[in-house]
């Protein structure tokens, strides 16, 4: 604490760029880049020791607002000075306001806006060592190097080329900080001074604002927030939650996230081992408090079906700073979230100004988002039925893909057949050489839009895969896997879709009829094409992000 109390941080700004003109003024992320080394500089030493330097009226303006003390040049800063030159210029100035020669002198560049307040109390505390000299920020560099001889030549500058993790420890100067002893400044004519002491950064903290990519890597990096995603997939609760997850996770993959799964099912646990996203196992909902009282998120986002409002005020104590988004929620919790995103409930209760609903706002695979133009398109032109797709989400519980088949069996459908069967589903045991259709059972599609774009009809149940097969143009026949599926408002006949109810309780001679309706009547299936096309275009993942953030009252330009 007595060296922090005796530090100066001396902050060089001048008015003029080239690379990105007026760039310290620049705003990123909400504030002018300069604002970012004052904030960290002040967090470490009182105000009267951050000091800016400037030759431009403007940047000590907004210098003074964000709490910083001013030396204004009144002779625009030449395009070549050294720093060096511009820190000797100034140390009288420095005496003036009382340092000593003893005292640790810290150059904190404004185009190094990630540098840390205890990266800065790191250089200021290496000034205990008494044989030190300077300080100075460097990042690993490892890259195979080539360089000019004396000839002219380009030569490698490796022994041997081998991957970069191979190669020998080198590191780069990233200008961030450097530092030196007031007397040893003005007695050496210079801040880098030996022996030298190396405070290493992270490949975050090093970024340098120099070129307009750079600005937008800083930009990146200060705008992440942190997401935390409460879901889980089991056999009663289906795979529908982890596949929205995963394409929310996709639309939001710059941010840091982390996923958080019950540890007692393993088909969620499964299904996101082969993403490239960071979970979490959670022994309960009390671990899940604890985990996030350490993880202070900005954003936790529930798919876990119906919410409590003892358990959002729970997570609001643990969090109090994030705001909370769930979806498909009709519990007491619902009326408490900051949001509430429901594709096909009824939610009266929930205001609408903390709601989005309906198809348009589901969020689906991102092979389902590609343009218009890469999409195939469905064979809902054709006058008879040649292609059969039979989709009961990823556990059918109630094993309604049998009694699909069952059906195009009793009405001797002769075309193919195929059926995708989702992580949690029980094998299906067919004869298949005793059908009169063919019939292919695939797992782990990865091309989910090409395989319904093939079908001229599909089976389903009322889960989300009725809203993907809207996005491909095609009719399905629907049959509920449970009661709380029969609530769900997107499986009607105006969005293409014959709903036939609780598939349990749907005889053989209702599902036969409707089996032979669709497969017989190209004009009815026509329709039922064209009106799920209809609904299928209302959607896109990209308009349900930006409608959530909208509505939370962040810049979705920082989102994306």
């Amino acid at each position: 604490m007595t060296l922090n109390r005796n530090a100066w941080i001396l902050i060089p700004a001048r008015g003029g760029s080239v690379g990105v003109p007026r760039k310290n003024l620049r705003l990123l992320a909400g504030k002018p880049m300069i604002a970012y080394a004052i904030d960290a500089a002040l967090s470490v030493v009182t105000s009267g020791r951050v000091i800016v330097i400037t030759d431009d009226a403007e940047v000590s303006s907004v210098a003074e607002h964000y709490g910083a003390e001013v030396i204004l040049e009144t002779q625009t800063t030449p395009s070549d000075e050294t720093l060096d030159t511009k820190i000797l210029r100034n140390l009288p100035a420095l005496r003036a306001r009382g340092a000593r020669d003893s005292d640790p002198v810290l150059t904190v560049q404004p185009t190094s806006p990630l540098i840390t307040p205890a990266t800065i109390r790191r250089g200021i505390e290496a000034f205990a060592n008494a044989e030190i000299r300077s300080v100075l920020t460097v990042a690993l560099d490892q890259h195979l190097r080539w360089k000019q001889d004396a000839s002219g030549v380009i030569v490698p500058n490796f022994t041997a080329r081998v991957n970069r993790q191979q190669l020998p420890l080198e590191y780069r100067e990233t200008g961030g900080i450097i530092a030196a002893r007031l007397g040893d400044i003005a007695a050496e004519g210079t801040r880098v001074i030996e022996p030298v002491a190396v405070l290493r950064l992270s490949g975050e903290e090093s970024v340098d604002i120099d070129t307009y990519a750079d600005l937008l890597a800083a930009a990146h990096l200060l705008t992440r927030r942190r997401i935390a995603i409460r879901v889980d997939a089991s056999r009663s609760l289906g795979m529908g939650h982890v596949y929205r997850m995963l394409a929310f996770a996709a639309e939001v993959a710059r941010h840091d996230l982390t996923i958080y799964l019950d540890e007692n099912e393993p088909l969620g646990q499964t299904f996101f081992a082969a993403t490239p996203y960071d979970t979490a196992e959670v022994s309960g909902d009390e671990d899940f408090l604890h985990r996030l009282s350490h993880a202070q998120p900005d954003l936790i986002v529930l798919d876990v079906l119906d919410t409590t409002a003892d358990w959002i005020s729970s997570l609001r104590e643990a969090a109090p700073k994030a705001q909370i988004v769930s979806f498909e929620d009709r519990g007491s919790g619902a009326g408490e979230v900051d949001l509430l995103v429901a594709e096909f409930i009824d939610t009266p209760d929930v205001p609408e100004r903390r709601k989005i609903t309906g198809i348009e706002f589901a969020l689906l695979a991102p092979a389902f988002e590609l343009p218009r133009d890469f999409q195939p398109h469905a064979a809902h032109h054709a006058t008879g039925v040649s292609e059969v797709l039979v989709l009961f989400g990823g556990t059918d519980p109630s094993e309604l893909a049998l009694r699909a088949l069952s059906s195009l069996e009793r009405v001797a459908f002769d075309g193919r057949v195929t059926v995708v069967r989702g992580l949690g589903a029980p094998p299906l045991h067919l004869e298949a050489d005793a059908l009169p259709f063919t019939v292919e059972i695939l797992e782990n599609v990865s091309n989910m839009p090409a395989l319904m774009s093939r079908a001229q009809l599909a089976f389903t149940s009322a889960g989300r895969t009725v809203i993907e097969l809207l996005s491909c143009g095609v009719p399905s026949i629907c049959l509920a896997q449970n009661e709380k599926e029969l609530t769900h408002t997107h499986a009607t006949e105006d969005n293409g879709v014959l709903p036939l109810g609780l598939g349990s309780k749907v005889t053989d001679d209702a599902l036969d009829g409707a089996t032979r309706l669709l497969l017989d009547d190209h004009v009815l299936r026509a329709d039922h094409a064209a009106k799920a096309r209809a609904a299928g275009r209302l959607r896109s993942n990209r308009k349900t992000i930006s409608a959530m953030f909208d509505h939370l009252g962040i810049d979705v330009l920082s989102v994306y």
